[in-house]
């Protein structure tokens, strides 16, 4: 399966955030959840996991180092799509055109499955080639950023109470891009 495979896969379960936690999907999550065990098999072999917040994935993937981790955000929760007209569906993961041209239409592509997808290739093909950070990296990916970010929220409370002092956090970011709306 090649990295686009994956992230075409990851991108038509619809991890749908609600403002109200009780409408959210968790069976959605629960799928999410075990795609990513089986999509990266390495990921879930080698680094400690932890769920935090209920649907939050904390990861540990422990370096030379535990002085100065670096850590690595990304979410797993899309906006809903209710009463919004697409002219793909937002949950096929379609790619549309060819070559350089080829683009995927679905919701999460850029925000923010894009970049957890990324993340977990890079660490993925880390692992196979042997690699051992310098320091600890984490990787916290939430479940509401969407929303309320609580999942966020305690998984930083979390680091911090076992002392976890980032040298670097990352996040997803803006995006640039052209005509993309």
């Amino acid at each position: 399966m090649t990295p686009v495979e994956r992230f075409r896969e990851l991108l038509s379960i619809p991890t749908v955030s609600r403002t109200d936690p009780a409408e959210v999907d968790d069976e959605a999550f629960a799928l999410f959840h075990a795609a990513l065990e089986r999509l990266y098999p390495l990921v879930h072999a080698r680094l400690e996991r932890e769920v935090v917040a209920g649907r939050s994935l904390l990861y540990r993937w422990a370096g030379r180092s535990a002085d100065a981790p670096l850590v690595l955000l990304a979410h797993q929760d899309v906006v809903p799509v209710d009463g919004q007209v697409w002219r793909h569906p937002p949950f096929a993961a379609e790619v549309v055109g060819e070559g350089a041209d080829a683009a995927i239409h679905a919701r999460g592509a850029i925000d923010d499955k894009g970049a957890l997808v990324a993340i977990l290739e890079a660490v993925e093909a880390a692992l196979a080639d042997g690699v051992t950070p310098a320091a600890d990296v984490w990787l916290a990916f939430g479940h509401d950023e969407e929303t309320r970010g609580s999942g966020a929220r305690a998984m930083a409370a979390l680091l911090a109470a076992r002392g976890v002092r980032p040298a670097m956090v990352l996040d997803e970011g803006g995006a640039v891009v052209d005509g993309a709306v």
